[in-house]
C-alpha cells in the first residue's frame, strides 16, 4: 500500500530499510489521525532520509529530538533555507524518534526541561508535592510557583549561598524589593509565593529562623487605573471581520461571539465541550477553569446560530468532545496555555484595528461587557453572576469605569472650597 505512494527511489529505500515495519506503523497511524495524503507522503520521505542517514553511520535511533546526533542530521539535511521548512523536517524526525511500537506519539513538541540550580532541586519539588497533595492547587498555579521559585533560588545562589541555612533576612528583603518593570499586583503575587515557600522551608528545618516574616508586602491599590474597553462600533467591526464561508472563519467568529456576549474567559472557551451546550433547555453550563465553580448562561440566539454553523459546516469530524479544535491534522484541542490571542490578533487586523493602542487580548470583551452592564445600572451581583466571579469584590473593580455615575457623585468647586 505504501509502496504505491512512493517514487522508485524511495520505494527501493523503503524495501531495504531495517525500519520498514516502524515506518509502516507510523504511516498507518497518521492515516488514522486524518493527515492528508500529501502530508503522509512528505513525512514518509523524511523518515526514509533519516533512517538511511542512521544506517549509513551504523547509528541507532536517538532517544530524543534534542540530542547532538539530531542536530548534526538537521545541519546535514538542511544546511540553509527557510525556517518553516526546517520546522517541518524537524517535526517528521521527532515523530519518527518519539513514536512507540503502536505508532503513538505526542501531538506537540515539548520543550526540554529548563536547567535548574541545586537549591531548586533540593527544596522546590517537595514543596510542589505539598501544594498538590495538601493544598489542592491547580497545575497553572503550580507552574507559576515554580517559575517564581526558580528566579528566587537563582538569585540566592548568585549571592554565593548554596544552603538555605546561610540565608539572611537582608537577602530575602533584597529579592522582594527588586520588582523592576513588573506591575505591583504581579510582584505582590510573586512575593507571596516566596513568603509561603520560606514558611514551608522553616517548618521542615531548612532554615533556623522563619524568614517569611521579613518578606515585605507590596503596596497595591485595588481600584487604581482603568480597564481598556472597546466601543460598540469596535465590537461590531471585530465580529464582522471574519469570513464565515470558511471553516476557520466560522470557528473564530463563534469564539469571539462567546467572549463578546458572555465575557467568557479564554480558558473557558478553550475547554468548553459539546456536553456543556444544552440546546433544548437553551443554556450553556460549564465548570470554570479558574474558580472550579459552575456557571450557567442563557444560549442567546446569535450564539446558538454561530455554534450550529460551525459544528455542522466547519468543525472537522473527530471523537473529541471539545467544541473548538485545531483544524490541521492531527485534530486536537487548543493547547492548555493557549489564550486564543491569535484569533483576536487576526480579528483586529481584519477590522482595521491593528494599530489600536491598549490591550489586545480576548479579555477586552470581558472588560467591555462588564463596563456596559455597569453603565446601564445592572446590579453588581448580576454582573458578577454573568462573569462567573467567586466574590463580589472581583466585580467591584468595574465600578471605577462608570464615568457618568462618578460625575454625578463628584463635588463642585464651590463645595470643595467650603
Amino acid at each position: 500500500m505504501l509502496e504505491r505512494d512512493l517514487s522508485e527511489e524511495y520505494r527501493t529505500c523503503y524495501q531495504n530499510s531495517r525500519y520498514r515495519k516502524r515506518i509502516g506503523v507510523l504511516a498507518a497511524r497518521l492515516g488514522d489521525l486524518r493527515y492528508s495524503k500529501n502530508a503522509i507522503r512528505r513525512h514518509l520521505h523524511e523518515w526514509l532520509r533519516f533512517a538511511e542517514y542512521c544506517e549509513k553511520r551504523a547509528m541507532d535511533i536517538p532517544g530524543s529530538i534534542y540530542t547532538p546526533e539530531v542536530d548534526a542530521y538537521l545541519k546535514h539535511r538542511f544546511p540553509k533555507g527557510s525556517k518553516s521548512t526546517l520546522v517541518l523536517v524537524r517535526a517528521s524526525v521527532r515523530i519518527f524518534i518519539e513514536a512507540d511500537e503502536q505508532g503513538q506519539f505526542a501531538k506537540r513538541l515539548h520543550a526540554p526541561p529548563l536547567p535548574t540550580n541545586a537549591l531548586f532541586q533540593t527544596w522546590v519539588p517537595s514543596y510542589v508535592d505539598f501544594l498538590k497533595e495538601h493544598r489542592g492547587v491547580s497545575e497553572g498555579t503550580v507552574r507559576k510557583n515554580m517559575l517564581v521559585l526558580d528566579e528566587f533560588t537563582k538569585f540566592v545562589e548568585g549571592l554565593g549561598i548554596h544552603d538555605l541555612r546561610s540565608l539572611e533576612a537582608t537577602h530575602v528583603h533584597d529579592f522582594c524589593t527588586r520588582r523592576g518593570t513588573r506591575k505591583p499586583a504581579t510582584w505582590a503575587t510573586s512575593v507571596g509565593i516566596v513568603r509561603r515557600f520560606l514558611r514551608h522551608v522553616f517548618a521542615y528545618k531548612g532554615t533556623e529562623r522563619d524568614l517569611s516574616l521579613v518578606a515585605p508586602g507590596t503596596r497595591c491599590y485595588n481600584y487604581s487605573g482603568l480597564y481598556d474597553v472597546l466601543t460598540e462600533q469596535e465590537v461590531e467591526k471585530l465580529l464582522e471581520s471574519f469570513d464565515r464561508s470558511d471553516a476557520i472563519g466560522r470557528r473564530d467568529y463563534a469564539v469571539l461571539l462567546l467572549a463578546a456576549r458572555y465575557g467568557m474567559r479564554p480558558c473557558d472557551i478553550r475547554t468548553m465541550t459539546l456536553d456543556d451546550i444544552h440546546w433544548r433547555e437553551e443554556h450553556i453550563t460549564l465548570c470554570q477553569s479558574k474558580t472550579g465553580m459552575p456557571l450557567v448562561l442563557p444560549l442567546l440566539p446569535d450564539v446558538s446560530e454561530a455554534l450550529i454553523a460551525y459544528l455542522r459546516d466547519g468543525r472537522p469530524t473527530t471523537r473529541l468532545r471539545n467544541v473548538f479544535i485545531c483544524h490541521i491534522a492531527p485534530f486536537r484541542p487548543f493547547g492548555p496555555h493557549n489564550n486564543l490571542f491569535a484569533v483576536m490578533a487576526k480579528a483586529l487586523s481584519r477590522a482595521g484595528l491593528a494599530e489600536r493602542s491598549g490591550a489586545r487580548g480576548l479579555y477586552l470583551f470581558r472588560h467591555t461587557l462588564a463596563t456596559r452592564m455597569q453603565e446601564v445600572d445592572i446590579p453588581i451581583k448580576t454582573i458578577g453572576d454573568v462573569l462567573g466571579h467567586a466574590s463580589t469584590a472581583s466585580t467591584l473593580i468595574y465600578t471605577k469605569v462608570n464615568l457618568p455615575a462618578l460625575r454625578s457623585a463628584s463635588l463642585s468647586i464651590e463645595e470643595v472650597l467650603q
